[in-house]
């Protein structure tokens, strides 16, 4: 290949983590994310996905957790953005591969508004760039973050109604197997996708094939590392293999795993809990008990589907002179083929801080609120704004998207509750989740899958002591998580849910770490032994 008249292997940030730092395991989080490819490659091959012979202008769009986004300018103005997975993506090949293919199904098939992918690979030892890309139109538009604060609730709704219509394509068709979506040339067995239909029909895609998933649940914290069954599921295989299927899978980890992910959420050490594998394993074990009787009683929500499960203000774009006109949605990354109970939480745009709305119910203001000064009343309206939004969109879906409902409904009950704790275990929850599944016993008789399977009796037994023991270590837990909860408040933000900070905040981050930590053993009353404990168990860089 010619030489470039500009050569942007020389641009350290292209292929560095340049924007944030870890207070947390520093050194393995950052070769995770440091890439090297060849960059003048890159911009060759984004410049003659449109036509042109080389790049007039190179630079770093975004660096998230997983990916390193580029911006590729031409001498006309014209743009394109290239996509380079770090090695913690997800498994090589499978995840460009797995993006690439439902990317276009969703905009080919869904008519879902998605860039068009304009060139890319997979196998970083077959082409000229030495990594795994994609490069895409640019999302027309704006990041809809730019407009939300801006806009009343009627037009905020109206961009919930937009959102809904593109959910309700989603929501018109399953499919026959858990994993994820590809091209049958990118699998060495691929499986059929045929898709059904609402009315019941049946429709095969055959420029699609059904393999692994590459969902992010199959290799965060670690799990990349460990064999395991990573799908497709065999067509027909139900909706209890596939939890069953998600319980083996977390106790191979417990098993096999050197160390095991940190407790995100959590401040664990002495005096509040040090997690345990046997325990870990005692808690996926009664996962597996209950697993027939949590599962939903109507198998229509409990069917593969195709969801975007990230659905944040800046992975939509919309028009900025009618922002309620969604242009485009980003991040297909790690979208897999799960049950629609597992996606069916509302939109992530509509997250707030507060108690959730239930059901169908109108939010209303507190019935003290003339009597709160003027900081509490503000205070009120946000939260009352938030839960209106959040019943608004509910209300929206049991009209439009009835079996989305049904979905949602279930996500409030204890049973989902259940299947959905059983993957923090390994995280350090299986206290919490073991005090869930004593709790679970008052409501046994009533729930719809027991209920179902004839009222068996309560399959798993707990002694007194047991149940002592586990509600002591389950305030343990909840201790924990109140420490973590106050250290992040005294960091007013400035460290993120992975444990990163900007650069600039980084030496600030340190100090405050190192003074909570302790302030936390003389709180606590630490003896000398607790404390050198302390220092092991800390999860923060010292």
């Amino acid at each position: 290949m010619p030489i470039p008249s500009t050569d942007w292997n020389s641009h350290y940030e292209f292929f560095h983590l340049t924007s944030y730092r870890f207070v947390s395991d520093e050194r393995r989080q950052v070769a995770m994310r440091n890439v090297q490819f060849d960059m003048n490659n890159l911009a060759k091959i984004a410049a003659a996905s449109i036509g042109f012979e080389e790049c007039a202008n190179v630079k770093k769009l975004a660096e998230g957790l997983f990916n390193k986004v580029f911006l590729f300018t031409m001498e006309d103005g014209s743009e394109v953005v290239g996509k380079v997975p770090c090695r913690n993506a997800g498994c090589p090949h499978f995840t460009t591969a797995s993006e690439v293919a439902t990317m276009d199904f969703a905009r080919t098939v869904f008519k879902t508004p998605v860039p068009k992918v304009l060139a890319w690979s997979s196998k970083a030892s077959e082409n000229d760039v030495g990594a795994e890309y994609i490069i895409m139109e640019k999302a027309p538009g704006v990041e809809l973050i730019t407009m939300w604060p801006e806009m009343d609730i009627k037009t905020q709704f109206k961009v919930v109604k937009s959102l809904a219509r593109i959910q309700k394509a989603w929501a018109s068709m399953s499919f026959p197997s858990y994993g994820s979506i590809y091209y049958p040339a990118d699998l060495e067995t691929p499986k059929s996708c045929i898709l059904r239909k609402a009315d019941g029909s049946q429709v095969e895609e055959s420029r699609f094939s059904i393999g692994p998933s590459n969902s992010q649940d199959q290799f965060s914290g670690g799990r990349r590392a460990i064999d395991f069954d990573r799908g497709p599921s065999p067509i027909g295989d139900t909706i209890e293999q596939y939890e069953q299927a998600v319980g083996y899978r977390e106790i191979a980890c417990v098993e096999k795993m050197a160390d095991l992910p940190l407790p995100l959420v959590a401040l664990n050490g002495p005096r509040t809990y040090i997690p345990s594998r046997p325990k870990m394993l005692t808690a996926l074990q009664n996962f597996l008990r209950l697993i027939p009787f949590m599962l939903p009683t109507d198998s229509s929500i409990s069917v593969p589907f195709l969801w975007h499960g990230d659905l944040h203000m800046r992975n939509i774009f919309v028009n900025p002179e009618k922002p309620w006109q969604i242009l485009s949605i980003i991040d297909w990354q790690q979208n897999a083929l799960h049950p629609l109970f597992e996606n069916a939480g509302q939109p992530s745009l509509l997250d707030y801080e507060g108690p959730p709305v239930e059901g169908l119910e109108k939010p209303t203001l507190p019935e003290n609120f003339q009597d709160m000064c003027p900081d509490e009343q503000e205070e009120a309206r946000t939260l009352y704004h938030d839960r209106v939004l959040s019943a608004l969109y509910r209300w929206l879906v049991n009209r439009q998207i009835p079996l989305l409902y049904k979905a949602m409904e279930y996500r409030d009950t204890t049973p989902f509750a259940i299947l959905h704790l059983s993957e923090m275990i390994i995280r350090g929850f299986e206290k919490i989740y073991q005090l869930a599944v004593t709790d679970i016993r008052d409501e046994w008789p009533t729930i719809p899958g027991v209920q179902a399977a004839g009222t068996p009796e309560f399959p798993i037994h707990f002694s007194k002591d047991e149940i002592r023991s586990i509600e002591e270590d389950a305030k343990g837990v909840s201790l924990a998580v109140d420490l973590m909860k106050k250290l992040k408040y005294s960091l007013s933000g400035l460290m993120m849910d992975h444990f990163e900070v900007r650069k600039e905040h980084y030496d600030a981050v340190k100090a405050i770490l190192a003074k909570f930590k302790g302030d936390i053993m003389d709180q606590l009353g630490c003896s000398e032994e607790e404390r050198r404990l302390w220092d092991k168990t800390w999860p923060f860089d010292e």
